[in-house]
Order: C-alpha cells, then sequence, then structure tokens
C-alpha cells in the first residue's frame, strides 16, 4: 500500500539496487542489532529539502536523542520512520524490517507519543487506553500493566479533563507502551511541563530500556535533558546530519577546558596565556583550553604547580567539559536558523 521511493524517483542503476541489499545485510552485522537504519533519506517540500540524505543508525537498547534548532527536520524525519509521509528518495529500516516491503511488520513493535497527546477529555485514563487497546487486539491486562509502569494507576477511573499536563503526557506514554513494543519514539515529551514534571519524565524515560528491553527514540530541543538521559545522539541541521554517535565520542570532539579559581587572575593569565593556549575570564574564574583530552590531569597539576611556584594562591581546580549546548552551537553554528527557508 505504501511506498518508500516514490514520485517516479527509482535507484538509477544497478549499484543503487546492491548498495540497498548491503544496507539490510552488511558483513558482519546481524539484523536486529540495529533499531533504526536509514539510508538516503530525502523528502521535499515545494521544492526544499526538509530532509536531505539522512543517514540514521540508532543501536538497539540505546536511548537516542535527535537534536535539531526549529525548522531543521526533526518532526519531517519522525513523521518518515513512522510512514505518516513518503520519502522521495531513500530506504528505512525498523529492526531489520523493511519499511517500504513489510511496512505492517515494521511498525507493529512501534510505540508513539508524540508533543501533545490528544486524549478523549469526557473518558476515564482507563477507557482512553482501552480503545487502543481494542484496536490492537490486547489482553485487557494490559492496560494494568501499563498504568502502573507510568505511575497512574490510582488515577485510572478519574476523567481526563481532571488530569493536569504532567498526568496527560504520562497517559500518552502509557498508551505508547502498550503491547510492548520494542521501539519507543518519543517527540518533544517535557514540552509544557513545570520543572518537576521534567524531571519525573526524564527520569522514567532513563528507566525504559532496563525495565522494558525497548530502544528510545527522543526527538527535543531541550539540550540539558537529553544531556542527563541518552546514550547516543544525532544532530540535525538544514536537513542533514552534522553528528551522530555515542555521547562520549560528541564530548571527545573537544578536549575539555580547566577552570582556574586563583588569587591572582591577571597575574595568571599572563603566566598562563603564551603560545597557542587560550585563556579568558568566566564567572570569577579563569577557563583554560587544554589541547587535547589525553593526559589532561597531568596537564592540570602542572598548571598547579606553575602557578604554586609564581606565588599565586589557587583554591579552584577542576577539568570543565563542554556542555551539550555549547557542543550543539559548535556543530550548528552560532545562528542556528541562519540558512533556514
Amino acid at each position: 500500500m505504501f511506498s518508500v521511493i516514490t514520485g517516479g524517483e527509482q535507484p538509477e542503476d544497478n549499484e543503487k539496487e546492491a548498495r540497498g541489499a548491503r544496507f539490510m545485510l552488511r558483513e558482519g552485522r546481524g539484523p536486529m542489532t540495529i533499531a533504526i537504519e536509514t539510508e538516503g533519506l530525502k523528502k521535499r517540500f515545494r521544492g526544499v529539502n526538509a530532509v536531505d540524505g539522512v543517514d540514521l543508525s540508532v543501536p538497539q537498547g540505546a536511548i537516542f536523542g535527535f537534536l535539531g534548532p526549529n525548522g531543521a527536520g526533526k518532526t519531517t524525519t519522525i513523521r518518515l520512520l513512522l510512514g505518516l509521509l513518503t520519502p522521495n528518495r531513500g530506504r528505512i529500516a525498523l529492526f531489520g524490517e523493511d519499511l517500504r516491503r513489510n511496512r505492517i511488520a515494521a511498525l507493529k513493535s512501534v510505540g508513539v507519543a508524540f508533543e501533545t497527546p490528544a486524549h478523549y477529555e469526557h473518558l476515564t485514563g482507563r477507557e482512553n487506553l482501552d480503545i487502543t487497546r481494542r484496536l490492537l487486539k490486547l489482553d485487557k491486562s494490559e492496560i494494568d500493566r501499563v498504568l502502573a509502569t507510568v505511575e497512574l494507576s490510582h488515577v485510572a477511573d478519574r476523567h481526563v479533563r481532571k488530569y493536569s499536563l504532567g498526568m496527560r503526557h504520562r497517559l500518552g506514554l502509557a498508551r505508547a507502551l502498550l503491547g510492548n513494543p520494542k521501539l519507543l519514539i518519543f517527540d518533544e515529551p517535557t514540552n509544557g511541563l513545570d520543572p518537576v514534571g521534567i524531571r519525573e519524565m526524564r527520569d522514567f524515560i532513563k528507566t525504559l530500556p532496563d525495565r522494558t528491553g525497548a530502544t528510545v527514540f527522543v526527538s527535543s530541543h531541550h539540550l540539558a535533558e537529553i544531556e542527563q538521559m541518552a546514550s547516543h545522539v544525532a544532530v540535525i541541521h538544514l536537513g542533514k546530519i552534522v553528528f551522530q554517535g555515542a555521547m562520549d565520542e560528541l564530548r571527545g570532539l573537544h578536549a575539555p577546558r580547566l577552570e582556574v579559581g586563583c588569587s591572582d587572575e591577571a597575574q595568571a593569565t599572563a603566566l598562563l596565556g603564551g603560545g597557542a593556549r587560550k585563556v579568558e575570564s568566566r564567572n570569577g574564574r579563569l577557563i583554560v583550553e587544554l589541547p587535547t583530552a589525553e593526559g589532561a590531569k597531568a596537564r592540570a597539576a602542572s598548571i598547579n604547580r606553575r602557578l604554586n611556584d609564581a606565588g599565586i594562591d589557587v583554591h579552584h581546580l577542576a577539568l570543565a567539559p563542554w556542555t551539550l549546548e555549547e557542543l550543539f552551537l559548535q556543530l550548528v553554528g552560532a545562528n542556528p536558523h541562519l540558512g533556514q527557508k
């Protein structure tokens, strides 16, 4: 019924067909080790590439953060993964099932919670879940299981119109968990929540791989939240992936900085700022850039000795890794929306 390659665009030669076969069966990797894999995914709207050659590889069991500025292509990519949009070009596989060839098989193990969960306000939480349960032909016990998982059992028989926003979000997660899917896709799951609700949602998502065995794909622009929950990330900008990998790989793109608190910032800056080393003052402390991550602790100890030998008292010394926000801005530029149409 649905096709991944449409609009008259077909593989141009035998090499593209061969590449498609390699996409599904690459040497040394079983088909079930990757939860989501895309190759050359493209989607155009009115001549503009909203998604432009996206290659994703989401490891099974990961919490995978999908990051990007507004309009970067995050939501379009999710709709493509769910078969809600048809790509102009490219391939999608979910747990090794090609979405074009086996749409039902590919999507049957996927649960989704969108940014603004839609519920029937006049029904109870239990009744809302029962509608989806019937559609999926699941046992009634599933409702109690997912309500307990999201900690809504005590309000299961309350009308949804009386739910707080946080409860509504959790009810959306409960619906996504029906049937115990292997892949959970969450689009902006913390939007609109207060700080307590954000923390509860973050802590809940972090437990899902261990509690359910699911892979979690989270699209968000809340960088601090992704930093605290994700094992892997991809950054999309202007429809293209500009980074993809484990969080440690992303942090490894830049050596850590050294934070120094001392008695004489001016003298310390003059002492440490020679050569190519960059030293700047920030919030009452010096930030010293180190050339590489390797040997960072030894360099910190050496800097501490130099300052002490010069008669400068050091009261704070700590390695400061780059935050996800800083790394994100390095990848997409100071103005992440520049160049968008």
